[in-house]
């Protein structure tokens, strides 16, 4: 009897463990910023004010972390530059420094940093601690792979 609720059990752990990870997993499917994100290259700075209403309002967006005296946020910057001219992608930046408070700290721990929303939720962002971002952060290409494994293009 011992042994059968052992088996048992050790079955229904295997089947919780197995359905969290295909729970965890299970890929994001594609998905369209807003429309006004597309057709323009800007790079608007925003405060925690409109970054707090952008999540309220459920967008779908792109947010560069950045800290403005930073050498690696400037040469991220001139990636991602170089990524909104060749596909008239339009996302917004806000400094690390104002990061405390906002429901980005629990999830952001260094800069530089890009983060992608879908529908007001993060999706996935570059982690600047993370060897396997390092190439996201220092090449237009590796930078839009990553982008693109999310975010549908209009072009």
């Amino acid at each position: 009897m011992k042994k059968k609720v052992i088996i048992g059990f050790v079955a229904l752990i295997l089947l919780i463990v197995i359905c969290l990870l295909i729970f965890i997993n299970k890929p994001v499917e594609k998905f369209y910023l807003e429309n006004k994100y597309y057709g323009n290259n800007n790079l608007t700075e925003i405060n925690v004010k409109t970054l707090n209403k952008l999540i309220d309002d459920k967008e779908s967006f792109g947010l560069f972390i950045y800290e403005p005296s930073c050498i690696t946020s400037n040469e991220f910057n001139e990636v991602l530059s170089s990524f909104q001219k060749e596909n008239n992608i339009e996302f917004y930046k806000f400094p690390f420094s104002q990061i405390k408070g906002t429901s980005l700290e629990k999830e952001i721990k260094y800069y530089p940093s890009f983060v992608i929303y879908k529908d007001g939720n993060i999706i996935d962002f570059l982690k600047a601690d993370d060897d396997e971002d390092t190439n996201r952060y220092k090449n237009k290409d590796d930078f839009k792979n990553w982008f693109f494994s999310y975010v549908k293009s209009k072009s």
